[in-house]
Protein backbone atom coordinates (compact mmCIF):
# COMPACT_ATOMS: atom_id res chain seq x y z
CA UNK A 1 0.00 0.00 0.00
CA UNK A 2 2.90 2.19 0.57
CA UNK A 3 4.47 1.66 -2.57
CA UNK A 4 1.32 2.39 -4.57
CA UNK A 5 0.78 5.57 -2.49
CA UNK A 6 4.29 6.54 -3.47
CA UNK A 7 3.63 6.50 -7.04
CA UNK A 8 0.16 8.57 -7.06
CA UNK A 9 2.37 11.73 -5.31
CA UNK A 10 4.18 12.79 -8.49
CA UNK A 11 0.80 12.41 -10.51
CA UNK A 12 -1.18 14.63 -7.96
CA UNK A 13 1.80 17.59 -8.20
CA UNK A 14 1.13 16.98 -12.30
CA UNK A 15 -2.87 17.24 -11.44
CA UNK A 16 -2.19 20.65 -9.48
CA UNK A 17 0.35 21.70 -12.19
CA UNK A 18 -1.90 21.81 -14.81
CA UNK A 19 -5.35 22.45 -12.90
CA UNK A 20 -7.44 24.54 -14.37
CA UNK A 21 -5.57 23.97 -18.02
CA UNK A 22 -5.70 21.08 -20.74
CA UNK A 23 -2.91 19.06 -21.24
CA UNK A 24 -0.77 18.97 -24.53
CA UNK A 25 -0.58 15.47 -26.41
CA UNK A 26 2.57 14.49 -26.03
CA UNK A 27 5.02 15.04 -28.98
CA UNK A 28 7.35 12.26 -30.15
CA UNK A 29 11.06 13.03 -31.75
CA UNK A 30 13.13 10.08 -33.52
CA UNK A 31 16.64 10.91 -34.63
CA UNK A 32 19.54 8.77 -36.59
CA UNK A 33 23.02 9.42 -36.67
CA UNK A 34 25.43 7.34 -38.54
CA UNK A 35 28.89 7.63 -39.82
CA UNK A 36 32.01 5.99 -41.23
CA UNK A 37 35.83 6.85 -41.32
CA UNK A 38 38.30 5.30 -43.85
CA UNK A 39 42.32 5.74 -43.35
CA UNK A 40 44.90 5.75 -46.16
CA UNK A 41 47.03 2.45 -45.99
CA UNK A 42 49.85 4.97 -47.39
CA UNK A 43 50.60 8.65 -47.71
CA UNK A 44 51.42 8.22 -51.45
CA UNK A 45 48.85 5.83 -52.44
CA UNK A 46 44.97 6.64 -52.92
CA UNK A 47 44.41 3.34 -51.53
CA UNK A 48 41.98 3.66 -48.45
CA UNK A 49 40.55 1.12 -45.64
CA UNK A 50 37.51 0.73 -43.94
CA UNK A 51 38.01 1.63 -40.00
CA UNK A 52 34.96 1.95 -38.24
CA UNK A 53 31.82 2.78 -38.34
CA UNK A 54 28.90 4.56 -35.94
CA UNK A 55 25.21 4.03 -35.37
CA UNK A 56 23.27 6.34 -32.88
CA UNK A 57 19.54 6.71 -32.70
CA UNK A 58 17.78 9.03 -30.25
CA UNK A 59 14.38 9.27 -29.00
CA UNK A 60 12.28 11.82 -27.37
CA UNK A 61 8.87 12.44 -25.87
CA UNK A 62 7.86 16.02 -24.78
CA UNK A 63 5.39 16.66 -22.73
CA UNK A 64 3.51 20.20 -22.06
CA UNK A 65 1.64 19.60 -18.60
CA UNK A 66 0.51 22.87 -18.71
CA UNK A 67 1.40 26.82 -19.67
CA UNK A 68 4.16 26.53 -16.98
CA UNK A 69 5.32 22.80 -16.63
CA UNK A 70 7.12 20.96 -19.24
CA UNK A 71 8.56 17.31 -19.22
CA UNK A 72 11.39 15.60 -21.72
CA UNK A 73 12.54 12.04 -21.91
CA UNK A 74 15.33 11.25 -23.82
CA UNK A 75 16.46 7.82 -24.95
CA UNK A 76 20.02 7.25 -26.77
CA UNK A 77 21.18 3.59 -28.35
CA UNK A 78 24.60 4.02 -29.66
CA UNK A 79 26.86 1.67 -31.10
CA UNK A 80 30.58 1.82 -32.71
CA UNK A 81 32.51 -1.23 -34.68
CA UNK A 82 35.53 -1.21 -35.91
CA UNK A 83 36.49 -3.21 -38.95
CA UNK A 84 38.98 -5.60 -37.64
CA UNK A 85 37.82 -7.36 -34.32
CA UNK A 86 38.84 -5.75 -31.27
CA UNK A 87 38.06 -5.44 -27.88
CA UNK A 88 37.33 -0.83 -28.29
CA UNK A 89 34.18 -1.92 -29.99
CA UNK A 90 31.33 -0.80 -27.42
CA UNK A 91 27.61 0.60 -27.04
CA UNK A 92 26.05 2.36 -24.80
CA UNK A 93 22.75 3.32 -23.33
CA UNK A 94 20.57 6.08 -21.71
CA UNK A 95 18.13 7.93 -20.32
CA UNK A 96 17.97 11.54 -19.69
CA UNK A 97 14.25 12.92 -18.26
CA UNK A 98 14.03 16.46 -17.75
CA UNK A 99 11.56 19.16 -16.26
CA UNK A 100 11.19 22.73 -17.13
CA UNK A 101 8.94 24.49 -14.59
CA UNK A 102 8.07 28.45 -14.55
CA UNK A 103 7.30 29.32 -11.41
CA UNK A 104 6.46 32.97 -11.69
CA UNK A 105 6.83 35.17 -14.35
CA UNK A 106 10.74 36.25 -13.06
CA UNK A 107 11.40 32.64 -11.90
CA UNK A 108 12.15 29.27 -13.79
CA UNK A 109 13.53 25.99 -12.20
CA UNK A 110 15.00 23.18 -14.14
CA UNK A 111 16.91 19.56 -13.25
CA UNK A 112 17.82 17.10 -15.35
CA UNK A 113 18.84 13.21 -14.35
CA UNK A 114 20.68 11.06 -16.54
CA UNK A 115 21.83 7.23 -16.08
CA UNK A 116 24.39 6.04 -18.81
CA UNK A 117 24.93 2.39 -19.61
CA UNK A 118 28.84 1.41 -21.76
CA UNK A 119 29.73 -2.14 -22.23
CA UNK A 120 31.87 -3.81 -24.76
CA UNK A 121 30.17 -4.93 -27.83
CA UNK A 122 32.03 -8.39 -27.42
CA UNK A 123 31.25 -10.26 -23.98
CA UNK A 124 34.05 -11.65 -24.23
CA UNK A 125 36.74 -8.73 -24.95
CA UNK A 126 39.98 -9.29 -22.66
CA UNK A 127 39.55 -5.08 -21.35
CA UNK A 128 36.60 -5.35 -20.23
CA UNK A 129 34.31 -1.91 -20.41
CA UNK A 130 31.42 -1.58 -17.84
CA UNK A 131 30.62 1.83 -16.80
CA UNK A 132 27.53 3.05 -14.91
CA UNK A 133 27.30 6.87 -15.04
CA UNK A 134 24.75 9.30 -13.29
CA UNK A 135 24.03 12.55 -13.54
CA UNK A 136 21.91 15.55 -11.81
CA UNK A 137 21.56 18.86 -12.57
CA UNK A 138 19.46 21.52 -11.10
CA UNK A 139 19.22 24.93 -12.74
CA UNK A 140 17.43 28.49 -11.86
CA UNK A 141 16.73 31.29 -13.78
CA UNK A 142 16.20 34.20 -11.89
CA UNK A 143 15.14 37.82 -14.14
CA UNK A 144 16.04 40.34 -12.00
CA UNK A 145 15.55 42.74 -14.34
CA UNK A 146 13.59 42.59 -17.82
CA UNK A 147 17.20 42.91 -19.24
CA UNK A 148 18.96 41.20 -17.03
CA UNK A 149 19.27 37.13 -16.43
CA UNK A 150 21.23 35.45 -13.36
CA UNK A 151 21.39 31.72 -13.50
CA UNK A 152 23.39 29.11 -11.05
CA UNK A 153 23.65 26.13 -11.31
CA UNK A 154 24.61 22.74 -9.97
CA UNK A 155 25.34 19.42 -11.20
CA UNK A 156 26.76 15.90 -9.64
CA UNK A 157 28.56 13.09 -12.01
CA UNK A 158 28.95 9.71 -10.26
CA UNK A 159 30.97 7.30 -12.83
CA UNK A 160 30.68 3.39 -11.41
CA UNK A 161 33.05 1.63 -13.25
CA UNK A 162 33.70 -2.44 -13.10
CA UNK A 163 37.46 -1.67 -12.35
CA UNK A 164 36.86 0.22 -8.80
CA UNK A 165 40.18 1.92 -9.40
CA UNK A 166 38.17 4.44 -11.83
CA UNK A 167 35.07 5.07 -10.53
CA UNK A 168 35.30 8.64 -9.93
CA UNK A 169 32.77 11.61 -8.48
CA UNK A 170 32.42 15.02 -10.07
CA UNK A 171 30.51 18.49 -9.40
CA UNK A 172 29.89 21.38 -11.09
CA UNK A 173 28.96 24.78 -9.90
CA UNK A 174 28.13 27.33 -12.50
CA UNK A 175 26.60 31.10 -12.59
CA UNK A 176 25.98 32.46 -16.13
CA UNK A 177 24.89 36.06 -16.26
CA UNK A 178 22.27 37.16 -19.53
CA UNK A 179 22.37 40.72 -20.11
CA UNK A 180 20.57 42.91 -22.91
CA UNK A 181 22.55 46.43 -23.00
CA UNK A 182 20.50 47.88 -25.53
CA UNK A 183 18.90 46.94 -28.63
CA UNK A 184 22.39 46.54 -30.15
CA UNK A 185 24.36 45.51 -27.32
CA UNK A 186 24.24 42.12 -25.28
CA UNK A 187 26.76 40.86 -22.64
CA UNK A 188 27.08 37.17 -21.33
CA UNK A 189 29.49 36.06 -19.18
CA UNK A 190 29.75 32.92 -17.06
CA UNK A 191 31.77 31.04 -14.48
CA UNK A 192 32.31 27.34 -13.23
CA UNK A 193 34.33 25.34 -11.26
CA UNK A 194 35.16 21.90 -11.20
CA UNK A 195 36.13 19.35 -8.17
CA UNK A 196 37.11 16.01 -9.21
CA UNK A 197 37.55 13.46 -6.26
CA UNK A 198 37.70 9.41 -6.32
CA UNK A 199 34.77 7.68 -5.56
CA UNK A 200 35.05 4.92 -2.68
CA UNK A 201 38.77 3.73 -0.62
CA UNK A 202 39.63 1.65 -3.84
CA UNK A 203 40.01 3.95 -6.27
CA UNK A 204 43.12 6.28 -7.13
CA UNK A 205 41.44 8.74 -9.87
CA UNK A 206 43.29 12.26 -8.69
CA UNK A 207 42.15 14.51 -7.14
CA UNK A 208 41.17 17.89 -9.28
CA UNK A 209 39.97 21.32 -8.80
CA UNK A 210 39.58 23.43 -11.80
CA UNK A 211 38.31 26.80 -12.51
CA UNK A 212 36.86 28.25 -15.77
CA UNK A 213 34.83 31.58 -16.96
CA UNK A 214 34.30 33.51 -20.12
CA UNK A 215 33.12 36.91 -21.52
CA UNK A 216 30.82 37.07 -24.37
CA UNK A 217 29.98 40.83 -25.92
CA UNK A 218 27.96 40.55 -29.26
CA UNK A 219 26.55 43.70 -31.03
CA UNK A 220 24.40 44.24 -34.08
CA UNK A 221 24.17 47.60 -35.78
CA UNK A 222 21.00 46.35 -37.50
CA UNK A 223 18.93 46.59 -34.82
Amino acid sequence: MKRISLWIIPFLLLAVLASAQEIKRPVFFLRYDGGTKFEKLDEEDEESAFDYQRHKITFRIKEQWSDDFTTNLYTTFFLKLYDESSDTDYWYFYLNPNYIWDITDRLRWSSEFRSKWIWNYDPEAKDELDLTSLRAKTELTFKILEQLKIIPSFQGVFDLDSSPEASQQIYTAGLRLESRINSRLRLNARYRAIVRAPLGEPSDVSGEDKHEFGINLSWDPNK
